[in-house]
């Protein structure tokens, strides 16, 4: 069953990483309140460079899961997963959402699909 999940989290990293690709493709940085004041290739800079430590925590992720040394990381990974589609469902209602197609809502929903799937099968992990 452990390998089950090693699985299920790959495709989940994998999901979430397809998920950030999608969203240099549809400028997500114009979607974040808090960048507008800058100009529009400084939002860039930090959204790119904040993801510079975004890729690190996820092969550390990948590491740990691996390993199965991180019980409480694996959680909180997989909640996120399932509450980033919520986030993303009423975020389509936003006028700055940019998340309109199919293929961006495949990648979110399949991270949360596998994040609901390692979280009913967590006893396994332990």
């Amino acid at each position: 069953m452990k390998t089950f999940i090693l699985f299920v989290t790959t495709i989940n990293v994998i999901c979430l990483f397809m998920h950030e690709f999608d969203a240099f493709y549809v400028e997500e940085w114009k979607m974040l309140g808090f960048l507008k004041s800058l100009k529009s290739r400084t939002q860039y800079l930090v959204f790119l460079y904040f993801h510079v430590f975004f890729c690190g925590f996820f092969f550390y992720y990948l590491w740990s899961v691996f390993h199965f040394i991180n019980f409480p990381l694996w959680i909180g990974i997989n909640v996120l997963g399932v509450l980033h589609l919520i986030i993303h469902l009423i975020a389509r209602k936003w006028e700055t959402n940019v998340f309109k197609s199919f293929s961006s809502f495949l990648f979110i929903g399949g991270a949360a699909v596998t994040g609901m799937i390692n979280l009913i099968f967590y006893s396994y992990y332990l």
